[in-house]
């Protein structure tokens, strides 16, 4: 049994310890906030067998392995102190069935002794040591020790003059985590201590007996169940700089948006006071064609935007008016293109008045006048149309004699 046991533990191990490696290794027991003093508890009940082993080979004690089986009880809290280490105030009870070692004396039988154990015992949770302690494990093995007392025999007035003795016990406890409360576990347990407390019929004339059980039972985790991470005071001082750092950069963002949002303000306002410079501009123009084809000694007069050969909606009602004059008369066309001397070089002034003279000159043949009467000159900016105070404005024109 022992053998087995032993086996158990060692297996069991072994698998924690290779599961644990399949995981990335968090933190076991450091860096954790210290809990209170009702937090992280939980009480267990539980029940099983349990054996005494009086010889030093199992093989020697009399009577059938089976028949020397009695049964376990036990209820225990435990208070975890950190993930990987807690302390358990924890009591057994039950009854050892044993033969006696001297049956010419006592005869073949069964002898049944109760016991009661009280111990306190350290308790080390190996996965969370091993494998970093993970809230959501399911598996966690806890090995223990611990030290106590136990009572035996009270109602056998055979027994010596012990009824009880201290006693030092160990084992592994396998807790299956199957939801945040509850807990199912497995209890592997061996405990020792001095065989002089034990009834005469039963005892072996060694110094020291061993008990062995095996236990399932369920464990209940109240009020604060997990562990919270704590963080080093360099970390958290990095957090508040960062925090310190991105609200400053909010309030340059902030006053960026401020100046922006002026920026347009103020573009909007230039805006809206070229568009006005602009309707401004264009009724002058309008105004000083209507007045240099009133004054003009010229026939006619087609006046071109700044920098533009194009002909514009007056220009070419100037010109239709002008076409329909002078379908009824055979007399030539002399077409002379101009160009403001203010504004531009010369060579783009003299091609300006080019492409305004050709522009003039192709709109009276679309429109029914042969080319035969029709004479195209320009002279660039080195002659000018008119010397009137609005120069600039009305040379940019193309005279039609």
């Amino acid at each position: 049994m022992k053998k087995v046991l032993l086996s158990l533990l060692i297996a069991t191990m072994m698998a924690t310890v290779a599961w644990a490696q399949e995981w990335e290794r968090p933190r076991a027991w450091s860096g954790y906030e210290t809990n209170r003093f009702w937090d992280n508890w939980e009480i267990a009940a539980g029940g099983g067998a349990s054996m005494l082993q009086l010889s030093k080979n199992m093989n020697d004690e009399p009577g059938k392995f089976f028949d020397r089986v009695g049964w376990n009880a036990n209820i225990s809290a435990t208070k975890w102190i950190v993930p990987v280490l807690g302390m358990r105030l924890r009591v057994d009870g039950g009854e050892f069935q044993n033969y006696s070692f001297d049956q010419p004396k006592y005869g073949n039988k069964i002898f049944k002794t109760p016991y009661l154990y009280v111990h306190g015992d350290i308790l080390i949770n190996m996965s969370n040591w091993i494998g970093g302690y993970k809230p959501d494990r399911i598996y966690s093995a806890v090995s223990y020790m611990g030290f106590g007392y136990t009572a035996m025999s009270w109602t056998d007035k055979s027994a010596g003059d012990y009824n009880g003795e201290y006693a030092f016990t160990s084992g592994l406890l396998n807790k299956f985590h199957i939801t945040p409360q509850w807990d199912i576990e497995l209890d592997l347990r061996t405990w020792i201590f001095r065989e002089r407390s034990l009834p005469a019929e039963i005892t072996s004339g060694n110094t020291y007996a061993i008990s062995l059980s095996a236990t399932v039972g369920v464990a209940y985790r109240f009020n604060q169940r997990v562990w919270t991470p704590a963080y080093p005071q360099v970390v958290v001082d990095g957090y508040i700089a960062a925090i310190v750092g991105l609200e400053q950069e909010i309030i340059a963002l902030d006053e960026a948006l401020i100046v922006a949002a002026n920026d347009i303000k103020t573009l909007e306002a230039d805006n809206s006071k070229l568009t006005n410079d602009i309707a401004v501009m264009k009724s002058n123009e309008s105004k000083m064609e209507q007045k240099a084809t009133c004054d003009s000694t010229c026939e006619n007069v087609v006046f071109f935007t700044i920098g533009e050969a194009t002909l514009t909606d007056y220009g070419r009602a100037s010109l239709d008016s002008f076409i329909s004059n002078m379908e009824c008369r055979n007399t030539p066309i002399v077409v002379t293109g101009y160009a403001d001397k203010e504004t531009g070089s010369s060579a783009r002034n003299e091609q300006l008045s080019m492409q305004r003279a050709e522009c003039v000159t192709q709109y009276l043949m679309e429109n029914g006048i042969s080319e035969e009467r029709i004479t195209t000159n320009w002279v660039g900016d080195t002659e000018a149309a008119f010397t009137t105070p609005d120069t600039p404005i009305v040379n940019r024109c193309v005279t039609i004699r």
